[in-house]
């Protein structure tokens, strides 16, 4: 089963992008500029089948790095990549009309492996009935799920997560930002498609939560930047519109568009499914983004008073708390009290996942997420794992599958 990685984004019009360096074409992998890009392995490739809808599936995995250049011709970073085609025909000739489908994760300061162990490659990490993270130690599974019969997969990391590395004495500004972020993935994809012998095929970008907004912004950096023209892209909980994942006062529509999504973790509790759950649903969106919205925005006591009496009918949160925070309930606060009273609190990231709650008496929660803070450890060593056990690429360079570090310097 995948592991579920929901996360709570909306829509943002597509940032104008500045021009980024191209990056010189190299058609042999250069000598690693020294430091920890010494430590990485050279390519490994190796052959799999998988049965997926009935059919059996050959294909080869190439675990690798690829160098970026300066214009000077000097490496600046080196790209970790797992690539995942069918294996060719007798003739050895490249099926150029097959998708090719660059993935990756967020943050930004996460690696691709959520997506690539969690969703969508051949091999899935196993999860309990929920989607829980199981004990270690962790194991893998052939995925039903995977998106291989439909497109050959390239699972990237962008440089600083991962195995990605810049190179010594480079500046990770020139990595660690909106533009910069682009201008290197767009590299490395150009320079992938070019070493590959797949500038002809059909190209597709997947990107989850800020990947998201990295795809939107990637389709017109390849178009305007690099003469590539992608022929879609896939926005998985995207994080497009960043006023709504950190809302204010003056930013209403957050507080409406997630109030179904608060709705639908009470009915589940209640065991409500199928057309029932739904048309209850359909009640709540229409009342957010109807009645609910002007009494919040009104400045009317009664509208206000009004509009708490219906959230905590909807929520199942106490009247006084929703009355404290003007019928405005952040996520954090839901998962805070929503299981409060059976000793336990919810991952905001997954509220059918929830964990004992170690301080009861605090306001906000205590101790790791369930699901976040645990996904860590448990993808990280089954990756670590999968890639040297299976893939046969085996480094002392530690993988970071999250690094917290891009996200406080971003530029």
């Amino acid at each position: 089963m995948p592991v579920k990685l929901k996360l709570i984004c909306l829509i943002l019009p597509m940032l104008a992008v500045l021009a980024q360096p191209v990056l010189a074409e190299t058609a042999e992998r250069p000598a690693p500029s020294g430091g920890v890009l010494s430590l990485l392995p050279p390519p490994q490739t190796t052959n799999h089948s998988i049965t997926l809808a009935g059919r059996k599936l050959d294909y080869q995995a190439k675990a690798a790095t690829l160098s970026l250049l300066s214009g000077k011709g000097d490496v600046t970073a080196e790209i970790f990549y797992v690539a995942y085609t069918l294996e060719p025909p007798a003739s050895g000739a490249k099926d150029q009309q097959r998708p090719i489908t660059f993935v990756f994760n967020g943050g930004p300061g996460a690696a691709s492996a959520y997506l690539h162990i969690g969703a969508l490659g051949p091999r899935i990490i196993a999860t309990g009935a929920d989607g829980e993270f199981l004990p270690s130690p962790q194991r893998l599974i052939d995925n039903p799920d995977s998106w291989l019969d439909m497109t050959d997969l390239v699972f990237v990391d962008p440089v600083g997560t991962g195995y990605s590395r810049e190179a010594p004495g480079q500046d990770t500004r020139d990595f660690w930002g909106v533009n910069q972020d682009a201008g290197s993935i767009g590299a490395f994809i150009r320079l992938y498609l070019a070493q590959n012998g797949r500038t002809g095929s059909p190209l597709f970008l997947a990107g989850e939560s800020y990947g998201g907004f990295r795809a939107a912004l990637l389709a017109r950096t390849l178009q305007e930047d690099i003469g590539i023209s992608p022929n879609g892209i896939v926005l998985i909980s995207p994080a497009l519109e960043f006023t709504l994942v950190q809302p204010d006062e003056f930013e209403p529509l957050h507080w409406a568009l997630e109030l179904p999504s608060l709705a639908a973790v009470r009915l589940r509790a209640e065991g409500v499914s199928g057309d029932a759950l739904r048309e209850k649903l359909a009640d709540v969106e229409h009342y957010a983004m109807g009645d609910y919205l002007t009494a919040i925005t009104s400045g009317l006591e009664q509208g206000r008073r009004l509009a708490s009496q219906r959230v905590a009918d909807i929520t199942g949160l106490p009247l006084d708390l929703v009355q404290r925070n003007s019928a405005r309930i952040p996520t954090g606060l839901f998962a805070r009290e929503f299981a409060r009273a059976s000793g336990k609190v919810l991952s905001p990231y997954d509220a059918t996942i929830g964990t004992a709650d170690i301080a009861p008496e605090s306001a906000r929660i205590a101790g790791p997420d369930p699901v976040l803070d645990r996904s860590v450890p448990a993808l990280t060593s089954a990756f670590v794992g999968y890639i040297s056990d299976e893939l046969h690429f085996r480094t002392d360079v530690s993988y970071r599958l999250l690094n917290g570090e891009i996200s406080h310097n971003w530029d």
